[in-house]
């Protein structure tokens, strides 16, 4: 309980000459605060540092909270000069000092500097006859679409959680940001592999699948297939439902940033599963001229060349563009595929005044070639067989037809408009076109003598076409001593996926030692499927700021709809799904750093079908109670976040358990499954020194079926590691060399929820090195080396899901990457 004299003895200790405001400045007197007073910049640096800044309209306190943490600097005062005065939203590259200007214009305060701190104090009263005194000239150009691009190894905002640029330490859920600095510095060819150092996260889950990002967090798929991956706020397009298995993979270097929001947050996105999304940020136009190009290969013949292009377009920055590309050519670990893929992201920015900007986003990118993903058998790669072990690069396939062949274009914008002091909207829109051809001569049966492989060969052509419309608008107010940023919007997705199929009979394979050049008999490819899904939601949010605590609460109504065409059966469904979610969070803004949290919220997924009685099945739903803690001094690199948490989902489809129930000829289902995941997250990114940073995660995972009638009643989840480890080291070890270490341990796992399969704990260690040429010669400025190597001791690695479906891990990948900048 905060007494009146507790808030006293707070004004006092505030008031000290270098003293931190309410919220944030105590925090340097934390025992981290030499590492970071090193990585302070000069006095000189810190005043024409200009680094793009998004802040809305919020107390002073927080404001100055927020500037101390973006540009790694003290700022103090008296807090009973801060105290009940409210700065306008800030938007724009700026530095410091024209920053603060624009957040004490109006207030009768001023900011003054002395070495590296700052401190507000009260701005002097003119004299009568005095001139009128003149600010300097601010210019504010808006951001667009998820606010400022921060840069360097740890972020301080997010969007995802919010959909607002929001502090995290003022985000009242567990959120992880990976930048594109931390991508580079992880060597990550895939946005999977850049979330390997992240807790609640577990990655390659299925084994190596080169056309997807497989994704789990919290206990719940998260991935391309799962369709909880979104790009700039608004998800593609994607299906899992057997032949019409689609899916977006997005190219890591078109990207700026991938946020890990964990828990449900159907409040914001509609239908999701309760583990939580990953939202992508696409490169944007920069206000400064930057060029890269890139070349990179590795040791399965990787040929690889980027291209990074951007700037102003004329004279008054109006107008600024980005051009992103790559071309690719790629051996795998699996014989006889080989990857091939072209990118092309180009983007525009029109900011005509500081109030607006629009900026549209295209993508077109295409992949060529097979996939890794391999159904393999148990036998001679999980279990033991008389003819020995399978290699890893085992192929089930037919070189001449197997293919999976993929064209993603798009094409989008992002627009912002402010209006009057404290308003702003926002509309997010992307149209998306996927077309895929996905052949394959598969072997997914083991006869008796334990060698002899049989299957059938299907051929697919897929095209989904979708179109997202995200539109808000938000407005900061006052109601007393209370700072509302009230945000209302509407959302709408429409996708449309048409399936055309063969099916055939091809030859059987030796497991053990193939022949290839078996015969493949199909048919032509004929129209099977149409599937089409809409959901349009109405969502209120406001962020209540009140001296050090944040509120958050939202509420949402979503109106979902699927309909399937079944054109070979000429059947058809139409299932349709209301559901009503909210979530509300808490946060409290210790001096320290330190700023508790807690909340609760709900999601929704669709759930298709009806039981025996004819009545529609309802959403499955999903609720995470959590609590937790944050850390983050100001102006340091350090961030840690502990978090324990509950996550239950209900209304799982399960047996009917009547045997007389017959739906169309089959079983039937009822919504009688509930699964539940208990869990404890700590991670953290320390600066031990200037030199040395570690980043560290730990999860424990207790999942499971707390309701069923079936056998699984009781069981552990499936696919749910109990704990996950990782461990990682970055140390600047001499002028431009820097060399890195990482050890990453996943617990032992069931392959199933009857818990029949298990498969074993795995521990993969990755290392780097990198090298700035610029420093052995200044005639290479510019020019940086890295070598990556994941998988550094080539841990051979294999997860199943049953007797005849087990994966391979990847192996051993050195990659050498060399860029150049100017």
């Amino acid at each position: 309980m905060v007494t009146t004299q507790t808030r006293l003895q707070r004004r006092k200790l505030a008031a000290t000459p270098i003293a931190c405001t309410t919220a944030c400045l105590a925090a340097l007197a934390l025992s981290g605060a030499a590492a970071t007073a090193q990585a302070q910049p000069s006095t000189r640096q810190a005043a024409a540092d200009v680094r793009p800044l998004q802040l809305p309209a919020q107390p002073l306190p927080r404001t100055l909270q927020a500037l101390s943490r973006h540009y790694a600097v003290a700022i103090g005062g008296d807090a009973s000069l801060l105290e009940g005065k409210v700065a306008p939203a800030i938007q724009g590259p700026l530095t410091l000092q024209q920053a603060l200007e624009t957040a004490l214009a109006g207030t009768g305060l001023r900011a003054t500097r002395s070495g590296t701190a700052w401190t507000v104090i009260a701005a002097p009263v003119p004299d009568a006859d005095a001139s009128a005194h003149t600010l300097t000239e601010v210019v504010v150009i808006a951001q667009g679409l998820g606010g400022a691009n921060e840069q360097g190894l740890v972020a301080s905002r997010a969007y995802g959680a919010t959909k607002t640029d929001t502090a995290l330490l003022e985000t009242p859920v567990s959120v992880s940001v990976v930048t594109r600095e931390k991508m580079d510095l992880l060597g990550a060819q895939s946005v999977q592999e850049s979330l390997g150092y992240l807790a609640g996260v577990d990655i390659g889950t299925n084994g190596t699948d080169s056309r997807v990002d497989e994704i789990w967090v919290r206990g719940f798929r998260t991935g391309s297939f799962a369709n909880n991956m979104y790009l700039d706020g608004l998800r593609p397009p994607g299906s899992s439902s057997g032949a019409s298995a689609l899916s977006t993979r997005f190219d890591s270097y078109g990207l700026e940033r991938v946020e890990v929001v964990r828990g449900p947050i159907s409040t914001l996105y509609g239908q999701v599963a309760p583990g939580g999304i990953v939202n992508m940020r696409s490169k944007r136009p920069t206000e400064h001229a930057r060029r890269q190009v890139g070349l990179q290969t590795d040791n399965w013949g990787l040929i690889r060349a980027n291209l990074d292009f951007s700037g102003p377009l004329n004279a008054d920055r109006t107008l600024l563009y980005r051009l992103v590309s790559a071309a690719s050519h790629s051996g795998t670990q699996v014989d006889y595929v080989d990857l091939n893929r072209i990118f092309f992201n180009p983007s525009l920015t029109w900011q005509p005044s500081h109030r607006t900007s629009l900026t549209l986003l295209g993508n077109y990118q295409q992949d060529r070639g097979g996939a890794t993903y391999q159904f393999l058998p148990a036998s001679g790669i999980a279990r033991p067989s008389p003819f020995g072990k399978v290699p890893t690069s085992r192929f089930l396939g037919e070189p001449s037809f197997n293919r999976y062949d993929r064209n993603q274009t798009a094409i989008g914008y992002s627009f912002e408009q402010l209006f009057g002091e404290s308003g702003t909207l926002r509309q997010n829109v992307r149209y998306i076109e996927v077309d895929m051809i996905s052949e394959g001569a598969g072997r997914r049966k083991l006869l008796a003598d334990g060698r002899t492989m049989t299957g059938t060969a299907n051929s697919n052509k897929n095209r989904s076409t979708g179109i997202s419309i995200d539109t808000n608008v938000g407005y900061a107010l006052e109601t007393g001593a209370v700072v509302h940023a009230l945000m209302l919007g509407f959302d709408y997705q429409n996708t449309n996926i048409r399936v055309d199929s063969a099916s055939g009979t091809v030859g059987p394979l030796d497991l053990f030692e193939p022949v290839y050049g078996q015969e493949v008999v199909i048919g032509p490819r004929q129209p099977s499927r149409e599937t089409g899904r809409y959901q349009h939601g109405l969502y209120l949010q406001d962020q209540l700021f009140w001296q050090n605590w944040t509120l958050t609460m939202g509420l949402r109504r979503d109106w979902s709809r699927n309909k399937t065409l079944n054109l070979a059966a000429n059947s058809r469904t139409d299932d349709r799904n209301l559901a009503t979610t909210g979530r509300i969070g808490i946060t409290y803004l210790l001096e320290n750093g330190l700023a508790p949290f807690a909340n609760y919220s709900t999601s929704f997924e669709p759930s298709s079908g009806e039981d025996y009685h004819g009545k529609p099945f309802d959403p499955v739903m999903g609720k995470q109670f959590e609590m937790g803690v944050k850390y983050q001094p100001a102006g340091s690199q350090n961030l840690v976040t502990a978090s324990l948490y509950q996550i239950v989902q209900s209304n799982i489809r399960t047996p009917d358990p009547d045997p007389d129930h017959l739906c169309d000829g089959g079983q039937c289902y009822v919504q009688s499954g509930e699964g539940r995941v208990r869990g404890l997250e700590l991670e953290g990114t320390y600066a031990v020194t200037p030199a040395l940073m570690l980043n560290g995660a730990y999860t424990f995972q207790d999942a499971k079926v707390t309701a069923s009638n079936s056998n699984d009643l009781g069981k552990r989840l499936g696919r749910v590691p109990r704990q996950i480890i990782a461990l990682r080291g970055d140390w600047r070890a001499g002028a431009g060399l820097s060399l890195g270490l990482g050890v990453r341990h996943t617990g032992a796992s069931y392959g199933n929820n009857a818990n029949t399969w298990k498969n074993s704990a795995k521990t993969i260690w990755d290392a780097a090195l990198r090298y700035d040429l610029g420093q052995w010669n200044s005639a290479w400025q510019g020019m940086k080396f890295s070598l990556n190597a994941a998988n550094l001791f080539d841990k051979i690695t294999v997860a199943c899901t049953g007797p005849s479906s087990c994966y391979y891990g990847n192996r051993r990948t050195v990659s050498a990457n060399l860029t150049y900048d100017w």
